[in-house]
């Protein structure tokens, strides 16, 4: 499935194909409770199909979205499902159907293909309506039957047919990957056998910018995801400390052996302690963080204070693009992007050096601690956003080669690391003004900052949140 093939009719059926699952005398009832205009039950009575498609002629692409994802939450339907994930998966972010018989080719050289997972649970993965009732029952139980037949009893079918026979060639990409994930997952597959098939995966899967990573242990156990090869950086995010103010965080090891830390002086600096999912940060993540720790129940008032907070940070930088990107991040495009909005995080500690720049003296072991600001996207994405002040090339207004030569230095070890580094010149921002510590954003910072968001986050697939 392709998204740039998708029309506005193709959508409507699906909403359509989604709702007839609801009886005839609980559609009026249902639709109504989505926003769409009164019917009566004869008229569901006489075609469903047609009952909910005349109330979707008016609608466009962002209201259809926007309804879909209302129907995905009432019914919870994993065709409609599947559906809208693809649509909202570039095309520069899929793998090619070539690429999935390939691998269900190679599954076929696995026996048994869910451990001791019995074989009809472990195809809940692409099915998970096995079992169910209501009118698409019929067709469901029959090809439960035919796989449990064949597949189960007998074995006439391969591995990759009883999963193409699942859907495995037409399921959304996120079904397929978590196929993947769970035929390696420890439940299924011994150490010895993670390490012959992942390497052979992970052939398969280069070829359309994909790698299988280790996102997590269970039981001292390697769990799997796939991500995209193209900037991910490797292994887990563990410490995140952020959003520094005054003097520098004096850490601790609460325990140096799992790599625990704490703050001594948490008026300074943040330390975000929850793990970060396939999705990366996004700004609601932080949020319901921050609401958690401050014992603050109400989103709302938790997304303000916690603005607050990072905004007091960005204000100690007294850099005016730093306040340019900051305050145009979220107030341009967080009503764009609402649920979708990765988080922006200011100040953020990438290396850490216990001592203060006057106590090491000239014998610096670290050239740069802080970050302006870190973006955590999904598949290991980290960007890191620079604003260059004078600071970061003169000593006293003097050019400084050597200064601005381990600034770059240390760029290229970033990237090499697969970290993005995009780097702002402060001169970039010059119809904007600081006085007495207020910040005046002209027009063409504003549109600067916001347009250079909006081109990142479509390279990076990041779409706007429909309605």
């Amino acid at each position: 499935m392709h998204a740039k093939n998708i029309s506005l009719e193709d959508i409507r059926d699906a909403i359509a194909a989604s709702l007839h699952s609801v009886k005839a005398y609980d559609l009026p009832g249902l639709c109504i409770k989505l926003g769409l205009e009164v019917g009566t039950e004869e008229e569901a009575y006489r075609s469903k199909r047609t009952y909910v498609r005349s109330r979707l002629r008016s609608h466009n692409l962002n209201e259809l979205f926007a309804l879909a994802k209302n129907v995905m939450d009432e019914i919870g339907d994993t065709e409609l499902e599947d559906f809208v994930g693809e649509l909202m998966t570039p095309e520069s972010h899929r793998i090619s159907d070539i690429t999935r018989r390939a691998i269900l080719g190679t599954l076929d050289q696995v026996h048994p293909l869910f451990g001791e997972i019995p074989a009809l649970d472990g195809l809940q993965v692409l099915n998970p309506s096995w079992g169910m009732s209501g009118p698409e029952a019929g067709f469901l139980n029959t090809l439960y039957s035919d796989v449990e037949r064949h597949f189960v009893r007998n074995d006439d079918y391969s591995n990759s047919v009883a999963l193409k026979h699942c859907g495995a060639m037409t399921c959304s990409q996120q079904r397929f990957f978590d196929l993947i994930a769970y035929v390696l997952s420890p439940e299924c597959r011994t150490d010895p056998e993670q390490k012959v098939l992942v390497p052979i995966l992970n052939d398969l899967l280069a070829a359309d910018g994909f790698s299988l990573a280790v996102v997590k242990e269970i039981s001292r156990r390697d769990v799997y995801g796939i991500r995209r090869i193209s900037s991910g950086v490797q292994g887990a995010a563990k410490n995140l400390i952020f959003a520094s103010i005054n003097s520098k965080p004096d850490l601790y090891f609460t325990d140096a052996i799992n790599n625990e830390i704490g703050i001594r002086n948490q008026h300074d600096a943040l330390i975000y302690d929850r793990a970060l999912s396939e999705k990366g940060l996004l700004w609601s993540d932080l949020v319901g963080w921050w609401g958690g720790r401050e014992g603050v129940n109400d989103l709302d008032i938790a997304q303000r204070s916690l603005y607050r907070r990072l905004r007091d940070s960005v204000k100690q930088a007294r850099s005016p693009g730093e306040a340019v990107l900051f305050d145009s991040y979220y107030r341009e495009l967080a009503p764009l992007f609402k649920e979708r909005l990765p988080a922006l995080i200011p100040q953020v500690y990438l290396h850490y050096d216990p001592k203060t720049s006057r106590q090491r003296g000239p014998d610096k072991v670290l050239f740069r601690e802080r970050m302006d600001f870190l973006l955590l996207l999904e598949h290991g994405v980290r960007i890191v956003i620079e604003v260059d002040g004078q600071h970061h090339y003169a000593t006293d207004g003097k050019p400084a080669p050597t200064r601005y030569a381990a600034m770059v230095a240390e760029d290229r070890r970033l990237r090499l690391m697969r970290y993005e580094v995009y780097r702002f010149g402060g001169g970039e921002f010059h119809d904007t003004s600081q006085r007495d510590g207020a910040v005046e954003i002209g027009d063409q910072s504003r549109a600067l900052a916001v347009n250079f968001f909006k081109e990142l986050f479509a390279q990076h697939g990041v779409t706007k949140e429909d309605g």
